[in-house]
């Protein structure tokens, strides 16, 4: 019965929203497999780990301030951006309220995992990433969809497509978000997030020097940019199966240094499981998630991204919020 829920949701796709198909999932796992429901919860170790890696970070980018820029971008794309993707997990996590017991809690951690990102982001990806939950797929509601004149501009082509990558970091921390119509509230927590994470860039700026400040600022970028890393972007969403997935999985190793973050399929069909996990969701329910098409390698994604003609940055399954509304007027 499980595998036929779930076959017919793949099914169907073409007629069925995103969020419903996450719904149709999450109740068919809570009933076959009521058992999961203990995996719910907050994972408060996540919270020392936050802890050592923000002190690390700063410390290596201290370590920096005497060398030269090239051991800066080394040191950036072998080891920071891997440190700044594990804390970008965390603010991921907080925004679901998974590493402490309050919001307000999960705000603050995210706001400190925030810092080395010199970026003030944490609070603004809480509001944006809950909305790409609630409108999975949806064209101005769900902030990872890309916009028209965008996939107008960055064709099926290797070029182009190598230069959307590389403008990742802007498409999706500043464009994409500017086209959602439920916008970020200005709120105390906004303002704190600019203050805290704003001024530390500033001190950063001045007394880490040229090289401590690149390490920063390059690992950052390539947390979510062209990198093994920032490959997460394309994994999750784009239609590499050819078939109609609303998202993929990745299984590889980086998930040991990034809080199981690979496992998305799992996430979306239930976000209060926290990423440390969601291994043991995937064994408590393995019918829900075997046979499916999965990632092995980041770089790897990368590549095919680039190089396969049939993969577009628009090649995701979407939703025309109109399309459905006046359809249903009609009927």
């Amino acid at each position: 019965m499980i595998d036929v829920i779930s076959a017919a949701a793949d099914e169907n796709l073409a007629q069925l929203r995103p969020t419903d198909f996450h719904r149709k999932r999450r109740a068919a796992i809570l009933a076959q497999r009521p058992e999961v429901k203990q995996l719910f919860g907050y994972c408060p170790q996540v919270a020392l780990v936050t802890a050592v890696l923000v002190v690390g970070q700063i410390g290596l980018a201290v370590s920096l301030v005497n060398s030269s820029w090239y051991m800066a971008v080394v040191a950036a794309v072998f080891v920071g951006a891997f440190i700044n993707h594990c804390l970008n997990v965390v603010v991921h996590e907080a925004c679901h309220n998974l590493v402490l017991r309050t919001t307000a809690l999960n705000k603050a951690i995210a706001i400190f995992a925030n810092l080395p990102g010199l970026v003030p982001s944490a609070i603004a990806f809480r509001h944006y990433h809950l909305l790409h939950h609630r409108f999975l797929g949806e064209e101005r509601f769900d902030g990872d969809v890309c916009l028209a004149w965008e996939k107008r501009i960055f064709t099926a082509t290797p070029a182009r497509k190598f230069l959307w990558l590389l403008l990742q970091p802007i498409f999706y921390g500043v464009v994409h978000p500017l086209q959602v119509r439920e916008r970020l509230p200005l709120d105390r927590w906004v303002i704190a997030n600019v203050i805290v994470v704003s001024g530390f860039a500033i001190g950063a700026m001045f007394l880490l020097g040229p090289s401590g400040f690149l390490y920063l600022a390059l690992s950052a970028y390539l947390s979510v940019g062209l990198h093994p890393t920032g490959a997460h972007v394309v994994q999750e969403h784009v239609n590499y199966a050819g078939q109609s997935y609303v998202n993929a999985s990745y299984y590889g190793w980086i998930n040991a240094i990034s809080l199981n973050h690979g496992y998305h399929l799992e996430h979306h069909d239930l976000a209060n499981v926290p990423g440390l996990r969601l291994p043991r969701l995937r064994k408590l329910a393995p019918e829900f998630y075997s046979g499916r098409f999965i990632h092995g390698s980041r770089l790897m994604s990368l590549w095919h991204f680039i190089f396969d003609s049939r993969l577009r940055i628009d090649s995701r399954v979407t939703w025309d919020r109109a399309s459905a509304e006046q359809g249903s007027r009609r009927a």
